[in-house]
C-alpha cells in the first residue's frame, strides 16, 4: 500500500501540470487590434521598475514616461477621426464613465505636465495636460491609415453610436 501511495506521489506532479495545461491559454483575452494608451510624464528618479525613457519629436527631447497607463483602449467607447499631420491622422476618443473620471483626475492633478499617447507601442502624440472635464481625450496626430480602419471595426463614429454594427439594409430588386 505504501509503495502504490509512492508511485501515486511522483505522478501528481506530471497529473497536476496535465490538469493545468488546457486552461493556461484560457484566461488570456485576444489582443486588442489597436492598442491606445495614455501616459503620464515621470521622473527619472522613480526608477526603471516605474518610468521608462522616451524620445519626443515634436518637442524634441527626451522625457520619462510612467510605465502605468492612465487610459486605455478599455476605456474608449466612440471615437471621431480628422485628418492629422504628415498623411496620418488624429482623433477625438470618447471615453466611458471609468476612463472619464480617470482622465479628469488626471488633468486635475498633473496639469502643466506633459503626457504621452502611445498607439500600437508607438508615440502618436505628445500633449500639454490641461484639464479635461467632457471625457474626450484628443490625440492631434500620429494615427495611421490601416489603425483607424481597425478603429471603425471595433468602435462607432462619435454621433452615430446607433448605427454601429448595423448591416446596411438590401438593395431592393426592380
Amino acid at each position: 500500500m505504501i509503495a502504490g501511495m509512492r508511485s501515486l506521489l511522483r505522478l501528481f506532479p506530471v497529473l497536476l501540470l496535465l490538469a493545468a495545461a488546457p486552461s493556461a491559454h484560457a484566461g488570456q483575452k485576444k489582443p486588442a487590434p489597436v492598442s491606445i494608451r495614455l501616459l503620464a510624464e515621470g521622473n527619472e528618479k522613480e526608477g526603471e521598475s516605474f518610468v521608462t525613457p522616451v524620445e519626443l519629436t515634436t518637442p524634441k527631447k527626451k522625457i520619462f514616461v510612467r510605465k502605468v497607463p492612465i487610459l486605455s483602449e478599455r476605456d474608449i467607447k466612440a471615437f471621431y477621426p480628422f485628418p492629422g499631420r504628415d498623411g496620418l491622422a488624429g482623433a477625438y476618443f470618447r471615453l466611458d464613465p471609468h476612463g472619464s473620471d480617470k482622465l479628469e483626475q488626471f488633468t486635475t492633478e498633473d496639469r502643466g505636465k506633459l503626457a504621452v499617447v502611445f498607439v500600437n507601442g508607438r508615440v502618436a502624440a505628445a500633449l500639454r495636460v490641461e484639464r479635461v472635464t467632457d471625457g474626450i481625450l484628443y490625440v492631434s496626430g500620429g494615427i495611421t491609415p490601416d489603425e483607424i480602419a481597425t478603429l471603425q471595426t471595433k468602435y462607432p463614429v462619435i454621433g452615430r453610436e446607433s448605427e454601429f454594427g448595423k448591416k446596411p439594409p438590401k438593395a431592393k430588386k426592380p
